[in-house]
């Protein structure tokens, strides 16, 4: 009756060391790194097993105190999933542990033939003496781009980017800027894997001529003034307390709306245009001033009422830094007003030198008559050279 135990009594005990506590394995570039736990002190040992047993690797476990962790790089793997297998032995691997499983992902070179710099929207030096780069959105998996540029000092200059800055300023460059954009493939990866160098060619900005500007106004696309006193002129006149104030029939609803059109007296490729609301206290951001509206543009003066011979150059939003109601408007708000907002006008328009606003909403369209005016104080084009 005992046969069936007498095998496993003539084997004697089996003993066992006892497995690692706790493994990770962190995603690398051809290799990957593993990061474990042991608290047995009899485990002084460790071999690891992957693609199937058939690669393998033999280390001595450290001595460690306490919850010391431990890490060992596995070099030169094709990118490839993996299952690992760890085993821990006592000195002599006379006695082993059950094993301890985990997975982990190993990149190269098809993920980086995925990855794709971020896109420059404009590079230009600004009058101010600054370099302003605007970026367009962020790409997946992107860390951020690093900017490689030499200063006013003749230094090279090495800037970190991160990927969810949009307007990038440089106060020092002097010339021979070139970015490339970093990927972090997963968030705990070991490896940064970075695109090529791209070189930017840098124009200057430049702002038109305010005394070519020009009243302007087909017979097809009439507008009205409030008064001469705010006369459509007051735009450029250089003078942050006058205002162009436009009469409204009726509240801003479906297609009746505001439109105004004007002469830049200038063929000029646009590159972007800087306005400024009305910045009396009680209207900045609430009646009058305008929140959504389109620019169009023409080189020939040949336009109709139903956009024939006109080109959009973009649709724009004024923002407002709180983010309150109309009705809240708070220090910052009026001090980011007062130095007027910026709006790119797209890449792909074309030459133009006539111009045509179309109003598609204001910050209040309250019932009063005051509310049913619009108004804008100061508006500026600029343009690349």
């Amino acid at each position: 009756m005992n046969d069936f135990h007498d095998e496993y009594l003539q084997r004697g005990e089996t003993l066992y060391v006892g497995r690692v506590d706790s493994a990770h394995v962190l995603p690398g570039n051809g290799r990957i790194l593993l990061r474990y736990w042991s608290s047995d002190p009899k485990a002084k040992k460790m071999k690891i097993y992957w693609k199937s047993k058939t690669d393998s690797l033999i280390l001595d476990i450290p001595a460690t105190i306490g919850k010391d962790s431990v890490e060992i790089v596995i070099p030169d793997l094709e990118e490839n999933n993996y299952m690992f297998e760890i085993y821990t032995f006592n000195e002599h691997m006379q006695h082993k542990s059950r094993v301890f499983q985990l997975s982990g992902k190993v990149y190269g070179t098809k993920f980086q033939a995925s990855i794709n710099t971020r896109q420059l929207r404009t590079a230009v030096f600004l009058p101010s003496g600054q370099t302003e780069i605007r970026w367009l959105g962020a790409v997946e998996k992107a860390l951020g781009t690093e900017l490689v540029y030499t200063n006013k000092l003749g230094e090279v200059v090495e800037k970190f980017v991160p990927i969810t800055e949009n307007i990038t300023v440089l106060n020092d460059l002097a010339g021979n800027l070139k970015y490339r954009t970093y990927f972090l493939p997963e968030l705990n990866a070991v490896d940064t894997f970075y695109t090529n160098y791209t070189e930017v060619t840098l124009n200057t900005l430049f702002e038109l001529d305010q005394s070519k500007y020009a009243k302007w106004n087909p017979t097809s696309i009439p507008y009205n003034e409030n008064s001469s006193t705010y006369s459509i002129t007051k735009l450029w006149d250089k003078n942050f307390n006058s205002w162009y104030i436009q009469n409204m029939p009726a509240k801003l609803t479906g297609t009746n709306t505001y439109s105004w059109t004007f002469d830049l007296g200038q063929v000029v490729k646009l590159n972007r245009f800087k306005q400024w609301q009305r910045l009396t206290n009680s209207v900045v951001y609430t009646i009058q001033n305008i929140r959504k509206f389109e620019v169009w543009g023409s080189e020939s003066p040949n336009v109709t009422a139903d956009y024939t011979g006109w080109v959009k150059l973009g649709d724009f939003e004024s923002i407002k830094p709180s983010g309150a109601p109309w009705s809240n408007v708070t220090d910052p708000d009026v001090a980011y007003a007062t130095q007027g907002e910026t709006f790119i006008v797209s890449n792909a328009a074309p030459k133009v030198r006539y111009i045509r606003y179309v109003v598609k909403a204001a910050w209040s369209t309250g019932e009063s008559s005051t509310d049913q005016a619009l108004a804008v104080g100061e508006v500026s084009f600029f343009q690349e050279k």
